[in-house]
């Protein structure tokens, strides 16, 4: 897993007399291996808030925080027995469906709004009907950016020369910028926070988020490891009861989590603050995966032959771990 970068909590520096003085004095905490899809995705930040300001240590828990590029090398990692548990897209249950050993045990958003269409400072574009018959650039064929082209097109009727077209690019900040750049394509669709960075650098600007067209999805999600899930559920509790115990602790302290949240993702911190103002609501307190979100999910698994045949949605989540009642 060379491909990783890997690094321990800081455990240094606890946030407050009252988390401090919680945090158990006796016996070894318990190690978890929890991998990224990507590090720049504010979703997944509250992982790096909880270790910082000891909320997982708090729970008796030594994070070991794994960064990947991408779904799928998550998911090996996770067959691999590399990791424990991770946190990626919610189109990811697919791996699941097709035998991938890991379940979804939590939402961590159903809300499109995290994602965006980001076009360049030289593009004329204002509104959705401008990307009719453009190339837009996505991650890569099957993913969920491909999926949001795709839908796209359907909630706006276009079909034929009016199609906007899929064009993979990689996804990094680098590779979008530079398709934006060049004309290679239109639009970009990326986290939110990529239209916020080229604006603040007066390169682009996000044009619209994709909650526009796109109602409730399963976008991102904790996954846990069927050995894990198996042979140390209570784990697995701890984990969760700690992250919910961060979102709360976020939605209190925005100059702490913005801080965290710029070394974490590499954006600006006011790129950060603009994020955590437009979307800290949407993150769940409760990790309840919704049943229209899951419904998208499945209709987005359907569209783009991701599955074949009958999606028995049920079997790739469990609400077991999920702590009874909202953090919040």
């Amino acid at each position: 897993m060379a491909s990783a970068l890997s690094r321990r909590a800081a455990l240094a520096g606890l946030a407050g007399s009252v988390i401090a003085s919680s945090i158990p004095t006796a016996g070894a905490a318990d190690k978890l291996r929890v991998g990224k899809a990507v590090p720049e995705n504010f979703g997944f930040v509250p992982l790096d808030v909880g270790m910082e300001v000891g909320l997982f240590h708090k729970k008796g828990l030594d994070i070991e925080e794994v960064i990947f590029r991408g779904g799928a090398k998550v998911a090996q990692a996770m067959a691999a027995g590399s990791i424990d548990l991770s946190l990626s897209a919610g189109p990811d249950m697919a791996f699941v469906a097709k035998g991938a050993p890991e379940i979804a045990i939590a939402s961590i958003s159903s809300s499109p709004a995290f994602m965006g269409l980001s076009v360049g400072a030289q593009s004329a574009a204002r509104t959705l009907d401008d990307l009719r018959g453009t190339k837009i650039g996505v991650t890569s064929p099957g993913s969920l950016t491909d999926w949001l082209v795709e839908d796209l097109n359907r909630a706006k009727g276009w079909a034929g020369a009016d199609r906007a077209v899929a064009v993979a690019i990689g996804g990094s900040i680098a590779t979008d910028v530079a398709a934006l750049k060049t004309g290679q394509v239109a639009a970009c669709v990326g986290n939110a926070q990529l239209g916020y960075m080229l604006e603040a650098e007066k390169e682009g600007r996000l044009l619209v988020n994709c909650a526009e067209y796109v109602s409730s999805i399963e976008l991102f999600t904790i996954f846990a490891s069927n050995a894990l899930v198996q042979q140390n559920p209570e784990l697995v509790r701890r984990f969760l009861a700690g992250w919910f115990e961060t979102i709360v602790f976020m939605k209190r302290n925005k100059a702490k989590t913005v801080e965290i949240a710029a070394k974490a993702t590499g954006y600006l911190p006011q790129v950060i603050a603009r994020t955590y103002d437009d979307l800290m609501s949407d993150l769940s307190t409760d990790g309840r995966f919704k049943p229209e979100a899951i419904e998208t999910l499945r209709a987005s698994f359907i569209d783009m032959k991701t599955l074949e045949g009958p999606v028995e949605m049920e079997k790739l989540f469990t609400t077991t771990f999920l702590p009874r009642q909202s953090a919040d």
